[in-house]
């Protein structure tokens, strides 16, 4: 009796876990994929210094993907970096209905950031994935398991609980949570998938 207790808790623990960290790899019986954004060109940085804080980021083209590379000071108060794609209100076209959104990428063992939003709303909605170094791999994060925030990344009680993926226009990838120090990912996909 306590063996299948301790059995159900673990269980429910390990789905708590992929639900707040996005699951690493994606189920065999998963829906067909459909690329969300372009990873080729027009991608932008924007970090700290706008507030004062001391990091750095490059992003660039390479054969496996898109590069999002720098370095995280907490100097100043600072301590994150982003990488934004271009706006493109097609990209809820492609996404509605879908069920999670999939990151392709090869990772440093740092914990990143994937935040949606739709231009001119003063909220957006966010979900971490912990990437394993060296090893490319498929985050799987859950459509529902996105959180909404304000424009510092700070809770959104007057958002909608839920992501509506179609309202979708945009979509970066954040480094945060006081990481200090090199960082690089290469992410060679974002697709929606229901």
């Amino acid at each position: 009796m306590f063996r299948r207790g301790l059995v159900g808790a673990i269980a429910a623990l390990s789905t708590l876990v992929m639900v707040s960290c996005g699951s690493i790899e994606r189920s065999a019986h998963a829906g067909p994929e459909v690329p969300l954004v372009s990873l080729d060109a027009g991608w932008t940085t924007v970090n700290d210094p706008v507030m004062g804080g001391r990091s750095t980021s490059t992003v660039t083209d390479s054969d496996g993907g898109l590069v999002f590379s720098g370095t995280i000071s907490l100097e100043n108060n600072g301590g994150f970096a982003s990488a934004r794609s271009p706006e493109d209100p097609d990209i809820g076209r492609r996404a509605a209905g879908v069920t999670s959104i999939r990151v392709r990428a090869v990772g440093d063992g740092k914990t990143y950031v994937v935040k949606v939003g739709a231009a001119g709303q003063s909220w957006s909605y966010i979900q971490r994935f912990r990437t394993e170094a060296g090893v490319q791999r498929t985050y799987e994060l859950p459509v529902a398991a996105f959180q909404p925030v304000g424009m510092r990344l700070d809770p959104a009680p007057q958002a909608p609980a839920t992501l509506d993926p179609s309202s979708i226009s945009g979509v970066s990838v954040y480094i945060l949570d006081k990481q200090q120090g090199p960082f690089a990912i290469t992410i060679t996909g974002i697709d929606a998938a229901s």
